[in-house]
């Protein structure tokens, strides 16, 4: 049992060193995909202008369309919620975590020995940790909606 528990904790570790490295690396490449082509300093034009609309209609309230509210600037702590971008992967790992420690939970009080004392607890504490951290990114992924430009 100790052999599967140690070699279970380098397997998942190796796991998450390598999935943390494809998750970087997808990111980066998503970055410099996204990007622009650097071109040559081009002078803005300026813009034509329309003609003024006739006096008679600006006269008139009743013929001017509803204004429309502006959107409001997001906070500050939206825009450092947006910039974190760790929370989906540790947030996933979490998950796989508790998933897996259920599962062995679920193994050890089918033998006739019980499990050790403070194993319970542990697995209660990464669930919440894990609930937390997936709250953390659906409120990360809103926050990014929220800044995103355009």
């Amino acid at each position: 049992m100790a052999y599967v528990l140690v070699m279970g904790g380098l397997a998942l570790s190796v796991s998450f060193t390598l999935g943390w490295m494809l998750w970087r690396a997808l990111h980066w490449a998503r970055g410099v995909m996204t990007k622009p082509a650097v071109r040559g300093q081009a002078t803005p034009r300026p813009r034509a202008r329309k003609a003024p609309a006739p006096r008679t209609a600006a006269a008139n309230p009743a013929a001017r369309p509803a204004a429309k509210p502006t959107p409001r600037e997001p906070w500050a702590l939206t825009y450092w919620l947006a910039d974190r971008h760790s929370a989906p992967p540790l947030a996933s790992f979490a998950l796989l975590l508790y998933g897996l420690t259920r599962v062995v939970e679920f193994g050890m009080t089918q033998r006739p020995l019980s499990p050790p004392a403070g194993y319970h607890t542990l697995v209660d504490a990464l669930g919440w940790a894990a609930a937390v951290l997936v709250t953390l990114t659906l409120l990360n992924l809103l926050a990014r909606w929220r800044c995103r430009k355009g």
